[in-house]
């Protein structure tokens, strides 16, 4: 990367020492185009992460010149060794000191950069901008990962670096990466110039913002009308020393794209293709009346007591004058087409009155499983081991259940009242053998879980009915489309629950359980 049109950079680092050894958690290396006014460096930011040992976290600040902050950056795609780079005017014990960062993929191959606007790392005033990753090969030690997760921790991270790297972004743990804004110009203003009621034809005007001592020679701007089914051609301007130009569209436009390159530079400005808003709905509703409400304390459940704020009519109206293009009948079914797809992606089901199409629906999720299934319902009993545990077609796969005591009351087999939770433990070492034999769990009192939920691998779906009753009255089943922090209160829950063999024996040690007689399964 050319660091000509930079006069400084500025090195953002936060790092974890454990010890004596320090591991890169994320690092941005900023180039600051050379209009802007010197930066000022920073002491270390230290955080203890645990209440005993020497574990810190720390964040810090490097500023150097340009050009020796993209050989810094070079150097460590080369595989050098990453080290803190020290600041005379800031010196601290650890200058200078290695950080562990094992081994680097690059993203693209260097010097090669992505332009974006797309940096959760990076301030407004710095995108679009030209990056580059290091990105790690090798996962976080689990002691650093365990250190990370720790609230307090991870919100001084978010403090330090401005967005959340534990959870909502977490590919850039252990990332190194360089940010070059766009050193000719600030921004490009657009003006849309209109069309007459006679001619389609519509004209945008843009005009470079260019930064202190630059000029537009050498950049080329290309416009784009992108309609639902795809672009129209492009439209192609060259700057010489005028800042302006005037971009002609032949037909009106949709979606307006711009993208600006330059001889030196390559791409240093792209924006996604946007509609042109032409008309705006406006809804305003007025706050009326305030009611008071309180509820009252019913069948041991406390009261409660809250308030509404009363909203009058609402007035609509519209600003600007609505288009009646041919264009927005196929907008409209591109929105019909993609709800259609969330519908499929989310494996949206409605059973109503449909008992064996709901549980061939169950069968065949089970049956997809390579690993793992892990069916959490209240009211599980014998009866669904039977017609669902079975359905699990490749050996090795583990089933796991959780039930309820509120699910294991008196059942009936043929025309004798049995215990439903020895029966239970019968269907499952009577019928089940080897790896695939479940593993069943029991939630007492009253359980503190009252959903239905299906695990298949890595995917979660939700059910409004219990499986005893899946089809009978209407319900959904829906797959949840961010299972991950669902898989993990189940797994709480799973951990709360007794093994069904220890609920059984204190349910004998109680009296609770009738004399032990064969069943026939």
């Amino acid at each position: 990367m050319d660091s000509t049109g930079y006069s400084q950079a500025v090195i953002h680092f936060a790092w974890f020492r454990d010890d004596h050894v320090r591991h890169l958690l994320f690092g941005m290396v900023e180039l600051r185009p050379s209009e802007f006014p010197d930066a000022l460096g920073s002491p270390e930011y230290t955080h203890r992460a645990t209440s005993k040992g020497r574990k810190y976290l720390y964040y810090r600040r490097f500023v150097m010149r340009a050009k020796d902050a993209t050989e810094w950056y070079k150097s460590a795609a080369d595989g050098s060794p990453i080290t803190l780079p020290g600041d005379p005017k800031h010196p601290t014990p650890g200058d200078g000191a290695p950080l562990a960062a094992g081994r680097f993929g690059q993203e693209p191959r260097w010097p090669e950069t992505i332009t974006s606007d797309d940096l959760v790392f990076a301030p407004g005033w710095m995108t679009p901008a030209r990056v580059h990753f290091l990105v790690p090969q090798e996962p976080f030690p689990a002691n650093v990962s365990e250190i990370l997760r720790v609230q307090r921790n991870r919100e001084r991270l978010e403090d330090w670096l401005n967005f959340d790297i534990v959870d909502a972004f977490n590919e850039y743990q252990g990332v190194l990466c360089i940010v070059a804004p766009n050193p000719i110009f600030r921004a490009i203003d657009r003006s849309h110039l209109g069309s007459s009621d006679t001619d389609s034809a519509e004209t945008v005007a843009y005009k470079i913002v260019g930064r202190q001592g630059q000029t537009p020679s050498g950049l080329c701007l290309t416009a784009t009308n992108e309609r639902v089914h795809g672009p129209l051609t492009p439209i192609v301007h060259k700057f010489n020393h005028n800042p302006i130009t005037k971009c002609r569209f032949p037909t009106r436009i949709y979606k307006e794209g711009i993208s600006v390159t330059h001889s030196d530079y390559g791409l240093l400005h792209w924006r996604r293709p946007a509609p042109l808003v032409r008309s705006i709905r406006v809804t305003a509703n007025f706050t009326g009346t305030r009611k008071v409400v309180q509820v009252p304390t019913i069948g041991g459940r406390p009261g409660d007591r809250y308030e509404v704020h009363e909203v009058g009519d609402e007035s609509k109206s519209v600003i600007g004058k609505p288009s009646n293009d041919p264009i927005y009948r196929f907008a409209e079914a591109e929105g019909r087409h993609t709800r259609f797809q969330l519908t499929k992606n989310y494996d949206q089901q409605w059973f109503c009155q449909t008992p064996r199409e709901a549980a061939q629906y169950v069968r065949e999720r089970i049956g997809s499983a390579h690993k793992t299934v892990f069916i959490i319902d209240p009211y599980f009993a014998g009866r669904e081991l039977m017609a669902f545990g079975h359905a699990i077609r490749r050996r090795g796969v583990h089933l796991r259940i959780l039930s309820s005591t509120k699910g294991l009351k008196k059942s009936n087999l043929g025309e004798r009242a049995v215990e439903a939770g020895a029966l239970l433990q019968e269907i499952c070492s009577s019928t089940f053998s080897g790896l695939n034999k479940p593993e069943i769990r029991i939630l007492g009192g009253s359980p503190a879980v009252h959903d239905r939920f299906l695990v298949i691998d890595e995917s979660v779906w939700f059910s409004g009915n219990s499986l005893n009753s899946i089809g009978e009255r209407a319900g959904m089943i829906v797959k949840l489309p961010d299972p991950e922090p669902v898989v993990e209160r189940l797994e709480s829950f799973w951990l709360q629950a007794r093994p069904l063999s220890e609920w059984l024996a204190d349910r004998a040690d109680q009296g609770l359980l009738p004399v032990h007689e064969e069943h026939a399964v």
